[in-house]
């Protein structure tokens, strides 16, 4: 072959070599490129609980025009504070009350489920006479009431607190009745009942004055959880712990609750005003709900223990 056609063949040969080593350094970029590049973070799922059941420890009905009308099925039951008799508070959807009534603050837990589930509840205090002084009924977000007992208004009813056991009935002639059968609680706190809130006493006064920094970091991880849609997380921001969170996710209709109860917190939700007192505390957020309202709304946090509960929610249309 003569050397003037040997020329084309190296002049192609070096091409192809600068191509190949050309393509290997981009292919090297590229590969380092990926491991550069942190891989995204899986997407949580959380599991799926059991269905948590139970039989109703309580059955009957209110109605009122005011209040509303509903069926009563769960409740929680405790010795009132200085002696004063056994309260019953009952509620109309189930707040997992069997895994509730060993707590060491079963009202503020239970409380806080009724607020979650936005159900209707109705409240006595039982004397050793079974006699109550008051009948108090109302709506988690909605409206109140309390009757004094007086001569023209009494409410014949019935208790027997033995044996760890609050179980007797109730009757208002003009607006329902209930009976019941719920475990006796024994609180480790003075549980504020709703006559309590009905005075202004809206946490125990002997309780130490909660701290900024807690209650916010609760209040922080609440509105976090909602945002990631998870039940669990908000729970246990609270304190629930593993038994009741299990419970309480198992219970019929409470994924559509929590997404009511979801919208009740504000974009961006940030905490501008703290207000404490004695065993009670309240976070202030401004901003807009999913549906692009202004809302000014008070979240109203209970202690239990070393942690603090949401129990209800003031909203403010602006």
């Amino acid at each position: 072959m003569s050397m003037h056609g040997f020329r084309p063949l190296v002049l192609a040969a070096c091409v192809a070599a600068l191509a190949a080593s050309g393509c290997g350094k981009e292919q090297a970029t590229a590969d380092a490129a990926t491991k550069a590049k942190p891989a995204a973070a899986p997407k949580v799922v959380e599991e799926k609980p059991a269905p948590y059941t139970y039989p109703a420890p309580v059955k009957g009905h209110y109605k009122e025009v005011n209040i509303g009308e509903f069926d009563v099925v769960d409740g929680i039951a405790w010795p009132a504070a200085g002696g004063a008799g056994t309260v019953v508070w009952v509620t109309s959807k189930p707040i997992a009350s069997p895994v509730l009534a060993d707590s060491a603050c079963p009202m503020t837990q239970a409380r806080a489920l009724n607020a979650l589930r936005d159900g209707s509840y109705l409240e006595v205090t039982l004397d050793a006479s079974a006699r109550t002084k008051y009948f108090a009924a109302g709506k988690a977000f909605g409206g109140s009431s309390r009757e004094q007992a007086s001569a023209s208004s009494s409410w014949p009813s019935k208790l027997s607190a033995e044996g760890g056991r609050a179980v007797g009935s109730v009757l208002d002639r003009r607006h329902g009745s209930y009976e019941f059968d719920l475990p006796l609680s024994s609180p480790k706190v003075n549980e504020v009942s709703e006559s309590d809130r009905g005075d202004g006493k809206r946490g125990d006064p002997a309780a130490p004055k909660p701290e900024q920094q807690a209650v916010t970091t609760v209040y922080k991880a609440m509105h976090d959880a909602v945002q990631k849609k998870s039940l669990k997380a908000l729970l246990a921001a609270q304190g629930f712990d593993a038994k009741q969170i299990a419970a309480i996710r198992g219970l019929d209709g409470i994924d559509a609750d929590f997404a009511v109860y979801a919208d009740r917190f504000l974009s961006p939700g940030t905490p501008d005003d703290f207000t404490a007192k004695p065993g009670t505390a309240y976070v202030r957020t401004e901003g807009v709900n999913p549906k692009g309202k202004k809302f000014a709304n008070y979240y109203h946090f209970a202690p239990c223990g070393d942690r603090y509960v949401l129990v209800s929610i003031a909203e403010n249309p602006q």
